[in-house]
Parts: structure tokens; sequence; C-alpha cells
């Protein structure tokens, strides 16, 4: 991952975007480590004027290969970032898949996992997202 500016809102917390995905089927499409053992909703910092929507298309677009349409705003997610204790605040959307036009980023691999399945291997923080969907 290429170090870059980070953008602070204006209580500090470093602003990142991404989408929970959903299909037809009520599949979630989740991103991943290559081994599998760490699983998320494509999310990503924001750049230099771009809205919160625009952050989280194009995370989503760079990280899964999908074009995807944002159906709503779903509630935030804060943490502190591991050693650092860094401050993140990531604007999460409601999204549905319009395309999938590239193989994503190459360092990760993206799934679709059935809604109960992705509850047991997203990062507990992240659970409650889910729950919001239904």
């Amino acid at each position: 991952m290429t170090e870059h500016n980070k953008i602070k809102n204006e209580n500090n917390e470093t602003v990142k975007a991404g989408c929970v995905v959903i299909n037809e089927d009520k599949e979630v499409l989740l991103v991943g480590d290559k081994e599998g053992k760490i699983w998320a909703f494509p999310k990503g910092h924001a750049k230099n004027g771009e809205t919160l929507e625009q952050v989280a298309l194009r995370e989503v677009k760079e990280e899964t290969g999908y074009e995807v349409e944002i159906l709503k705003r779903l509630s935030d997610v804060t943490y502190p970032r591991g050693q650092t204790g860094e401050l993140i605040r990531v604007a999460i959307f409601k999204a549905r898949p319009i395309e999938k036009t590239d193989e994503g980023e190459k360092e990760i691999q993206s799934l679709w996992f059935p809604i109960n399945k992705a509850k047991e291997i997203i990062y507990k923080n992240l659970v409650f997202l889910l729950e919001e969907l239904e």
C-alpha cells in the first residue's frame, strides 16, 4: 500500500469510506487477505476533493473490480488503529453491484458470502452493519 496524505475531519479522525455490497441473492462482497484469514468490507482513504460517496465507489472498484450503485448510507464505523491509536472514521454505504469490469487489487481477494457466513468471518466491530441491511 502506498503512503499518502491522510484526510482528517474536524475531530482529527482519519476519513475513509466503503460499501457493504449486497447482490440479488442476499450475498455480501467481502475483501480478504490471500490466506482468507481476514475479511472486511471494501474501503479506503479519502483523497483531496472527493466526496464520501466518491471514495466508497472508487475503493470498491479498486479492491474488487466491481462498479456499484450506492443505495443509502449506513452507520459510520469508528475505531483506533492498531499500535498507533490513530482514530479512524469510515463512512459506510449500502450498495448493489452493477458489473465487474476487472479483477481488482492483486494482493487481496474478493468473494461473495451469504450474510450469516459473513457475520462469522468479518471483524466483530462490523457485524452490526449486516444487521442494518435487514
